[in-house]
């Protein structure tokens, strides 16, 4: 049956596909997974950069405060001199008093904005500096990758010339198997010699009726174990 031979000629293109694949190495799932950091990244410095404006702007808003505070308590104590009764001397030094707690808690605010602001700016540096160093690692095996896709490049665009080529010589629902079938298989072995007896993918015995019938290659059979396509090598027929 041509088909089967053609299957096999498929796998056979498809296995020098798969060994050039190989040759990427780690290389595309570390790219990747840089990828994914520096995305990660990218949002958490955002996020940070909105967090050290809001901080900016809460710091100069609490200097202002800070600021028309020690104007009203300047102001008090002037007036203090001016009093002419007991009632209007407690009333302005209690002012002054209050005007020196809204001092002190405005100076401790401030002071904690400024540490917050520090660690902050510290944590973006740091950031930063990992960014870059990512960034020179992706740039590093992206060139690499691609020296290595350059390399490949003419013998994989002539293998994918023969794929099509005997891709379009099978029966669509065929091909569609068999592409689902290798998919599914490590090292993408999707069709199967009989050796021995039995199915070379998964080594499971098949019985004598079978085995005449997959002599015959007159149509598609499966291993009932594995699910890949079989089919009879006339070496087997001494092996019998």
């Amino acid at each position: 049956m041509n088909s089967i031979q053609t299957l096999l000629d498929l796998q056979h293109v498809d296995r020098q596909l798969f060994a050039l694949e190989r040759t990427k190495g780690d290389l595309p799932r570390s790219l990747e997974e840089i990828k994914d950091r520096l995305a990660a990244l990218n949002a958490v410095q955002a996020e940070k950069s909105a967090r050290q404006t809001a901080l900016l702007q809460t710091r100069h808003t609490m200097e202002n405060a800070l600021a028309l505070a020690r104007e009203r308590k300047k102001k008090y104590e002037t007036q203090l001199y001016a009093v002419k009764t007991n009632k209007e001397y407690d009333a302005i030094t209690l002012e002054i008093e209050n005007s020196e707690k809204e001092i002190d808690q405005g100076e401790t605010k401030i002071i904690e904005a400024l540490d917050q602001e520090d660690r902050l700016k510290q944590e973006l540096t740091e950031d930063q500096t990992l960014i870059q160093t990512l960034q020179q690692e992706q740039q590093q095996q992206e060139e690499m990758l691609n020296r290595l896709l350059e390399q490949n490049r003419s013998q994989v665009e002539q293998l994918q010339r023969e794929r099509e080529q005997l891709a379009g010589g099978l029966d669509a629902s065929l091909l569609r198997s068999y592409d689902r079938i290798r998919r599914g298989k490590e090292g993408g072995e999707a069709v199967a010699l009989i050796l021995r007896g039995a199915c070379g993918g998964c080594r499971t015995r098949i019985t004598s009726q079978r085995l005449m019938e997959l002599r015959e290659m007159n149509q598609i059979y499966y291993c009932e174990n594995c699910g890949r396509i079989l089919m009879w090598q006339e070496e087997e027929g001494v092996a019998a």
